[in-house]
């Protein structure tokens, strides 16, 4: 049993799910920030369980089967006798602790309640993560008083007066209404001859940009006759799966693509004609890059 749990918190961490056949499936829920009068809940992700997903999708037996050196059929055999003593457990109105993930338990209809571990388990994207506690800040309404002071009518009258004079010189003044003939009349008659501005006309700045030029990459798709697929991971939605695809193709996998749907979204990293080249694929991959050290071969021919 705690073998078991082991292999399902490492698959919990690397995948966000893992789905126990026969029991259900362990999956992370992003929780919101909650605020509250005096409190600030940072946004964490948390451990939910839901017992409809309990089709195998091969993930947990195949950790297992690497993680204790076993075969796939006995690592299967090993989940499946355990899962049975789970169910014996709570058949038993008995609470089962899966590990620091939390406990499971029945209802009085029979159905299986997950309770998740308040502190026990962890979860790398929640580290420094804290709740904040404050208190309300308490405003007081301050009244401003505005003075002024009139100024004494003797300066007022000097101020109008200067106004007065001021309006006066402005309707007073001269109107120009034509310059060019007031300066004709100051130069000789020989020179009494309009005035001509050289005028030089520039052509406008031309500025030509050049066109950018795109590269359009097309996302690549499996052939029909590549039956033989390397998973590299099962995801429970279409977006997790397409974000995956993204991050293998800028890996330079240019060839990953998304199965089909079978209850989960399998991402195949690359796809062969023939099994042999699947497999030799797959056992290359697994040697030269760690993090695809659980890859595995999905031949559609097979029943």
């Amino acid at each position: 049993m705690e073998t078991m749990v082991r292999h399902i918190e490492t698959l919990l961490r690397r995948h966000d799910y893992v789905i126990v056949p026969g029991l259900g499936g362990f999956v992370y829920q992003f929780r919101s920030a909650v605020i509250t009068k005096d409190t600030l809940e940072p946004p964490i992700v948390t451990v939910s369980f839901n017992p409809l997903m309990n089709e195998s999708d091969g993930l947990l037996a195949i950790e297992t089967s690497r993680m204790e050196n076993i075969s796939f059929r006995e690592a299967s055999n090993k989940i499946t006798h355990e899962v049975e003593k789970i169910k014996a457990n709570l058949g038993s109105n008995k609470n089962v602790e899966i590990g620091s993930l939390g406990i499971l338990q029945t209802s009085d209809e029979g159905k299986i309640i997950f309770t998740p571990s308040a502190s026990g388990h962890t979860v790398p994207s929640n580290f420094g993560l804290e709740t904040l506690h404050y208190s309300p800040a308490q405003t007081k309404t301050e009244r401003k008083v505005i003075s002024f002071t009139i100024p004494p009518m003797r300066k007022i009258a000097q101020y109008a007066a200067v106004g007065a004079i001021a309006i006066s010189l402005l309707f007073a003044a001269p109107r120009l209404e034509n310059v060019a003939n007031n300066l004709a009349n100051l130069l000789p008659a020989k020179q009494s001859e309009p005035i001509v501005e050289n005028t030089v006309t520039e052509e406008p700045l031309k500025i030509v940009i050049p066109e950018a030029e795109y590269t359009h990459h097309s996302a690549s798709t499996a052939s029909v006759d590549l039956k033989h697929h390397v998973i590299v991971s099962c995801l429970p939605t279409q977006k997790a799966a397409e974000r995956l695809c993204y991050e293998l193709k800028n890996m330079n996998f240019d060839q990953a693509h998304v199965l089909p749907p079978i209850k989960t979204h399998r991402v195949a990293i690359e796809s062969f004609a023939t099994k042999a080249e699947a497999v030799q694929f797959m056992k290359q991959l697994r040697e030269s890059t760690p993090r695809f050290s659980d890859a595995w071969v999905l031949s559609e021919t097979e029943k």
